[in-house]
């Protein structure tokens, strides 16, 4: 009976008072859609052509400064969700999820990369690398 208290509910049902909470346990939206199954009820609200540096890239190395930057499909849902696939194709299977609700800062990521309109997304995990080929696009 415990565990029905703590998820009474699988599916969000905005309340109709307050679409942000659900009208089955008042959790808020993105509570609910963490999960793969449920992706597929979030909107998407950005989706464009960014730049991925490659996982365990050490940007005081100056061997690493100078590896390839992976050219990913990048999809911002509104429950907080940054994903990432080689192509724009909903099917293809993403390579990696970064929780936006999670990240503690986003700061410019030129003066530690080396490359112009980068970024670097802080979550208590990990630090992500990412660029754009224009100001514009990360402003």
């Amino acid at each position: 009976m415990s565990a029905a208290k703590e998820n009474p509910c699988r599916k969000f049902q905005a309340n109709i008072f307050n679409k942000s909470k659900c009208q089955n346990c008042f959790k808020p939206r993105e509570s609910h859609l963490l999960n793969d199954e449920d992706l597929t009820q979030a909107k998407p609200i950005y989706g464009g052509w960014l730049l991925l540096a490659p996982d365990g890239t050490d940007f005081d190395n100056p061997v690493h400064r100078s590896r390839k930057w992976q050219r990913r499909f990048f999809i911002l849902y509104e429950h907080g969700l940054l994903r990432y696939a080689l192509d724009e194709m909903p099917t293809t299977l993403p390579q990696g999820t970064i929780n936006m609700n999670q990240c503690t800062d986003v700061v410019d990521g030129e003066g530690r990369t080396g490359q112009k309109f980068s970024l670097c997304i802080l979550t208590p995990e990990k630090e992500h690398f990412i660029r754009a080929e224009t100001k514009e696009i990360v402003s």
